[in-house]
């Protein structure tokens, strides 16, 4: 029965995506997942999935990017300490992870798995408002290299694999004053990996 539930309601919320989300020419909605792909002036690759847990009863998003770009400045400058992440993806997350839930509708992390149409209405819509204002931005902003993902960064470094070569970087490319930035969260243990190190680049890089 749990089974017919998923495959009816994966079903219906890909569709639901697919009429609501407003994608550009870069989306594709594919089966549980929205697939990024930007080339040209942007090499970067982004996903947002949906996936089930079976021992809570229901969904969660996990959410990545790769982008090439970024990928080669922190290369370049090769710091002494090692990626937040335990993979090679510049961003990673899921909303497991989240300390403060803005996905789940329960404590344990998750959004339950919907058992009537009236429900799967609602989870739809509370799916696609989460993605749309929340997450999707949220891989959007980093793939664009945008002076919001600093925001991003600042309020979850954890899911950044460099999280101050990644400001210090779109600083750069965006051309933001450091007036227009409050230092003392970008130079703070959260954001940096080897503070003496980072704030000699800080002062050298810009």
């Amino acid at each position: 029965m749990s089974i017919e539930l998923r495959k009816n309601f994966e079903t219906e919320l890909n569709s639901y995506l697919k009429e609501n989300l407003t994608l550009t020419k870069d989306m594709k909605i594919l089966k549980n997942r929205i697939n990024i792909n930007k080339t040209g002036d942007v090499n970067a690759q982004g996903e947002l999935s949906w996936g089930y847990l079976n021992n809570a009863n229901g969904y969660f998003l996990s959410l990545s990017v790769d982008s090439i770009e970024l990928n080669d400045f922190f290369n370049e400058i090769a710091p002494p300490y090692k990626s937040k992440l335990f993979t090679d993806k510049t961003f990673f997350m899921n909303t497991l992870m989240e300390k403060f839930k803005l996905f789940a509708t329960k404590i344990g992390g998750t959004v339950d798995l919907p058992r009537n149409e009236e429900e799967i209405s609602k989870t739809n819509e509370w799916i696609f408002t989460k993605i749309r204002d929340i997450y999707l931005p949220r891989i959007m902003n980093l793939i664009d290299l945008k002076s919001d993902a600093i925001n991003d960064v600042i309020a979850n470094p954890n899911y950044y694999a460099y999280p101050f070569l990644t400001i210090l970087y779109i600083i750069k490319k965006n051309n933001i004053p450091l007036s227009d930035i409050n230092m003392g969260f970008i130079l703070s243990k959260k954001i940096t990996g080897n503070k003496l190190f980072d704030k000699n680049l800080l002062d050298t890089y810009l």
